[in-house]
């Protein structure tokens, strides 16, 4: 087996804390009832200061529901700021890469491409370098109350950090935690090393080096600049810890611009940064004392009755009469949304997940599960009125999934308001040019020809837990192992009755092909790599695995379904395809 280069030789032991949140999402065409606006609030949170003691606990006063009163739209959405080097370029470097507890990705070293040692992957700029610290914080979710959270830098969300394709980066990852963390790049195409399986571990009060090659692979020996993503964003990804995790707040975004994006944005096509805004959206439920409240006991997913957008509570946001590009995340643990503006105009989609699409396209509303995006462009020039709201209007009554199945969802009209936009001033001149149609990046299709290999996965509860295969997860056991540069068919067969599974796959996009047997939807027809399964669906889906080596895992993005075992592990191999063989490499 290969192992992790490092100074240090021993690595100690220390035993994971069980923890679990959930949660659900749904997806398709829509039934609507009529109510009135009654949501309450959600809770987010800001930049705090470090906390003496994190607290957590399950508190009974919030088990029916925030005990704490307050009035939304008072707190502004604020936009996390922009992680920035320590230094650029191998002669600058702040310090010897690999010389920390877990050392560094063996791909630092080679750069070759696993199917051809003889190609080295894309790669256009100078690498950068970063250093961050997980830590207990502080922040004002609600306005006025102080909630203990746990953050990248001590913020909620993290750091965005702003990266350009094919310039790599390593980003020295501090643990000042109790918790046993792994980092996360979710949408990324990096090295196992760093990609955050669950026990390739940054112990408490040590360092991982992770490297992100921001490369795209090879596609007959070709580039594949379709794959080149745009919006990422990492996470916690712990062994038995994530729910409880990422509901304090271990989520941030990476966003990524290679150069045909940028000349979208350059020929005044796409908007530009000023007006490109992230948005991550989490549910939360809050005790009486501010705690974020949290059951480990719970494993059927993690809903709350607070929206937090940015860290805050049901914000507003200021903007000018012109087009916006929002990327939309949902980070929450269980909680399926779908998105609407208040007054029914349609949102111009350009994304799916971390992908731009092949052209921009009409949607009335935006489904995403727990770790799904869509990024989505708002024409405020046309909006007469001063305000306006963003609504999430699907209906969850638990950690089940949304209420319906997942292309016939039960919603409400109005929703539960997510954000205020405050319209200011006169439409903007010279505003970009994107509307539905504009030609976006190439697709390439997978091709039923490619298909090495066909594999089924069914997702089920058994014995109180969560399994796939009647199996619970083996973090030392590959489950699948893909010949490396080769194409797979895979069936994701939900058997769970009405419980919904996000199903997320590492390493690279997948694309859906079918649906119970259908088209998918537009939005859902190229890139992916979260899969939504709603109750009794079954998505058939081709798949590559070109650059790198594993392992890597796939689960269900409830995260506490994740935690209780619903995920197995893929491990592309030279000799394969193969399954249910050990870890080609394991890096502690």
């Amino acid at each position: 087996m290969k192992k992790s280069i490092s100074r240090r030789q021993a690595i100690g032991s220390i035993s994971a804390a069980a923890a679990a949140t959930t949660i659900s999402a749904s997806l398709g065409a829509r039934r609507s009832r009529t109510r009135s606006r009654t949501g309450r609030g959600e809770t987010s949170l800001d930049s705090g200061t470090r906390s003496q003691r994190l607290q957590a606990e399950t508190v009974v006063d919030a088990r029916t529901g925030t005990p704490i009163p307050f009035e939304k739209f008072t707190q502004e959405m604020p936009i996390p700021p922009v992680k920035q080097p320590l230094a650029v370029g191998k002669q600058n470097a702040p310090w010897v890469v690999g010389d920390c507890f877990h050392g560094v990705a063996p791909e630092y070293y080679t750069r070759t491409v696993a199917e051809d040692p003889t190609l080295k992957y894309p790669e256009k700029y100078p690498e950068k370098y970063y250093e961050m610290r997980i830590r207990d914080a502080v922040g004002e979710v609600i306005p006025g109350v102080q909630t203990p959270c746990c953050g990248y830098d001590g913020i909620v969300p993290g750091p965005t950090f702003k990266s350009k394709g094919l310039e790599p980066i390593i980003v020295r990852t501090w643990n000042d935690t109790h918790f046993e963390c792994s980092m996360h790049l979710h949408g990324g195409h990096n090295p196992s090393h760093g990609d955050g399986y669950p026990n390739f571990y940054i112990l408490p009060g040590q360092a991982r080096d992770y490297y992100y090659t921001n490369t795209i692979p090879y596609h007959h020996g070709v580039p594949d600049v379709g794959e080149a993503p745009s919006t990422m964003w990492y996470h916690d990804h712990g062994m038995d810890v994530t729910a409880h995790t990422c509901v304090l707040g271990m989520a941030g975004f990476h966003i990524q611009i290679d150069d045909f994006e940028q000349g979208l944005i350059d020929r005044n096509v796409l908007p530009s940064d000023p007006y490109d805004i992230p948005i991550m959206i989490a549910d939360k439920r809050f005790n009486s004392d501010g705690t974020i409240f949290f059951d480990p006991l719970d494993h059927n997913g993690y809903l709350g009755d607070v929206y937090c957008v940015n860290g805050k509570a049901h914000p507003y946001f200021r903007v000018q009469r012109r087009k916006y590009r929002f990327r939309f995340l949902n980070a929450s643990n269980a909680r399926h949304i779908e998105l609407r503006l208040s007054d029914a105009r349609p949102f111009v989609g350009i994304s799916n997940d971390s992908w731009l699409l092949p052209h921009a396209i009409e949607r009335d509303s935006i489904l995403l599960s727990p770790a799904k995006r869509a990024d989505v462009v708002i024409d405020f020039s046309k909006v007469d009125a001063n305000e306006m709201y963003l609504e999430n209007i699907l209906l969850q009554g638990d950690g089940r999934g949304p209420d319906g199945k997942l292309l016939d969802r039960d919603t409400q009209i109005p929703g539960v308001g997510l954000v205020k936009f405050i319209i200011e001033g006169d439409p903007v001149p010279g505003d970009c040019s994107v509307d539905v149609g504009t030609e976006l990046r190439e697709h390439i299709p997978i091709l039923e020809s490619e298909i090495e290999a066909t594999r089924v996965f069914e997702f089920h509860r058994r014995k109180g837990a969560w399994q796939i295969n009647q199996e619970f997860y083996d973090e030392f056991k590959s489950n699948a192992c893909p010949r490396v540069g080769s194409a797979e068919r895979w069936i994701l067969r939900n058997t769970a009755g009405g419980w919904w599974h996000p199903i997320h796959i590492h390493l690279e996009s997948h694309q859906i092909q079918k649906i119970d047997g259908q088209a998918p939807p537009e939005e859902w027809a190229y890139k992916s790599d979260t899969c939504m399964l709603g109750p009794n669906t079954e998505a058939e889906i081709f798949m590559k695995f070109r650059t790198f080596t594993g392992p890597f895992v796939f689960h269900c993005h409830n995260l506490e379904h994740e935690d209780m075992r619903m995920m197995f592990v893929f491990d592309p191999i030279k000799d394969g395809p193969k399954s249910n063989q050990p870890l080609s490499a394991y890096y502690p």
